[in-house]
């Protein structure tokens, strides 16, 4: 295996309702114009205790969470999880390979302090079955990614309100250029 002297995945990270998400979103539709292959999870938060996940490979959206109730939540505290509906999304993180863009909005305390959700992604980016990976992920979690994500190096992208609005083409422009630059089989040094 080459070592790439360019960075293989992007963390995403920000503080709750920084634009993560958002900006994420607007990315992903210059990244599909310029032609490439995107899959993987987006998490959208539709009500404060309510989430729904989007297959990108498939566009199938559904919700990843129950009804809240404080006395069945998983150790996210805030969110109770719909088994089914996590036992699907972590099927479709295996069927998301290979490809040239994969995306995974988020991985968080479940995942890294937990070892429960999409936790198998770690294994599955290790396969390197992808061009470049965006994975988005808390502040709090930044230094537990780097250690346990599969990859020598890193861009990071820290979303904020004063921010957000350039971060969309920030997050394109990176993820095309790599690709391009994998295309063409370039190894030079990132400037």
């Amino acid at each position: 295996m080459s070592v790439s002297s360019y960075p293989k995945i992007m963390l995403i990270t920000g503080e709750r309702q920084a634009g993560k998400t958002t900006a994420l979103k607007q990315a992903l539709t210059a990244i599909r114009q310029a032609g490439l292959s995107v899959s993987g999870l987006l998490t959208q938060r539709t009500g404060p205790h309510d989430l729904e996940v989007r297959e990108l490979h498939t566009e199938s959206a559904y919700k990843l969470t129950d009804p809240f109730d404080a006395s069945s939540a998983t150790p996210l505290c805030h969110f109770k999880i719909n088994a089914r509906a996590m036992a699907r999304s972590a099927r479709a993180l295996a069927g998301s390979f290979p490809t040239q863009v994969f995306v995974l909005d988020e991985m968080g305390p479940l995942e890294f302090e937990h070892r429960q959700g999409w936790v198998d992604a770690l294994a599955l980016l290790a396969r390197e079955s992808y061009t470049f990976a965006v994975v988005v992920v808390r502040p709090s979690l930044v230094g537990q990614a780097v250690v346990e994500l599969p990859a020598p190096m890193y861009s990071v992208v820290h979303v904020t309100s004063h921010n957000r609005e350039g971060v969309p083409a920030l997050i394109a422009d990176e993820v095309i250029s790599a690709c391009a630059r994998a295309a063409r089989g370039e190894r030079e040094t990132a400037p």
